[in-house]
């Protein structure tokens, strides 16, 4: 039973993290779109979403959180974010991805650490 519980509790600390991370997302994408285009509908923002699956590579378990779908061109939003952060000939790279990480890395590991210590704390340990 402790071990269901284990598994419970490690699967919500990934989301809480990834709460985390995919604000971030959106606020980085908000302020570097509005910077960049005042046209922006913010359906680029809007298309953020955490995968339900949990990736396992090398002893980590994470989520991924980016860009989905395409918008009412067919143009798909992850591309659109490769573009904003790496650039394109005649459009300057943003680097807004690396600024998110970043920001968002420490609350991230708090919301997880939170999701841990209530666990500690209602199983007594």
């Amino acid at each position: 039973e402790i071990l269901a519980d284990i598994d419970s509790r490690w699967k919500k600390m990934l989301d809480a993290g990834a709460r985390i991370v995919k604000n971030e997302w959106e606020n980085g994408i908000r302020k570097t779109v509005k910077n960049k285009d005042k046209r922006s509908t913010g359906a680029l923002e809007k298309s953020v979403k955490i995968d339900k699956k949990v990736t396992f590579s090398q002893g980590v378990s994470s989520k991924n959180i980016v860009p989905s779908g395409k918008d009412s061109k067919g143009v798909r939003n992850a591309e659109k974010a490769y573009i904003l952060h790496y650039g394109k000939s005649g459009q300057l790279a943003t680097l807004f991805v690396d600024e998110v990480e970043s920001k968002a890395e420490e609350q991230a590991v708090e919301a997880m650490q939170d999701v841990f210590n209530e666990f500690i704390k209602t199983e007594g340990l």
